[in-house]
């Protein structure tokens, strides 16, 4: 920044004095020219020291509009030093003071840069946290899809594990061995034996009977 002089570091801003004109007033048009050279140069953070000024034309506020719709757009800060209510006052009609961040006095100028960079660091904390909870969240709702399939296969799996395809390996007795398995046909012959020795002890009874 050695092509500009009227200006200096006070914490993360430029400060540039106020450029006068001939009789005295703030000269926006030299203002112009100076911001232009420091944004070219990459300064994002830039004040316009205003003390001893105790008004301030149109063109003036103007021209801190359009500078600071260029630091905007670079993600910068336009400051004005001033304890002036006038102009204060003039800042607040022009809807400057939503946008353009006023301090009254040098040391405020270091305070904000001091808790510039710890807002920073907070967002990006909190960008972090957030991202690494979604990604757990992601994680977790994974797991659970998995372990819900798992548990579904494992309920039916388990249901046709117990038909045994050898009943001598089965430790479980009964209907329980071979559940879709007719009865053994050896039941059906002793069923029919005693049927016919039914009906032939009915058939001598008759005849002795009779």
């Amino acid at each position: 920044m050695s092509e500009l002089k009227n200006y200096r570091e006070v914490g993360i801003f430029d400060l540039l004095s106020a450029p006068l004109n001939p009789i005295g007033a703030f000269d926006a048009e030299q203002f112009k020219i100076d911001a232009q050279v420091l944004l070219s140069q990459g300064s994002k953070h830039v004040a316009v020291d205003l003390t001893g000024l105790d008004f301030l034309y149109s063109d003036a506020y103007n021209a801190f509009m359009q500078f600071q719709q260029a630091l905007s757009r670079v993600e910068g800060t336009l400051g004005i030093l001033t304890n002036n209510k006038i102009i204060i006052d003039g800042l607040h009609r022009a809807g400057l003071d939503r946008s353009v961040h006023v301090f009254r006095e040098e040391a405020a100028l270091m305070g904000y840069s001091i808790k510039e960079p710890v807002i920073e660091e907070k967002s990006e904390m909190l960008a972090s946290t957030q991202a690494a909870s979604e990604n757990a969240l992601t994680t977790e709702n994974e797991m659970l899809n998995v372990t819900g399939r798992k548990r579904a296969s494992g309920r039916f799996t388990k249901s046709f594990n117990a038909i045994c395809d050898d009943p001598n390996d089965c430790k479980i007795s009964g209907g329980m061995q071979r559940p879709f398995l007719e009865d053994e046909p050896g039941s059906h012959v002793w069923i029919g034996v005693v049927l016919v020795m039914l009906v032939l002890s009915a058939t001598i009874a008759f005849l002795v009977l009779r």
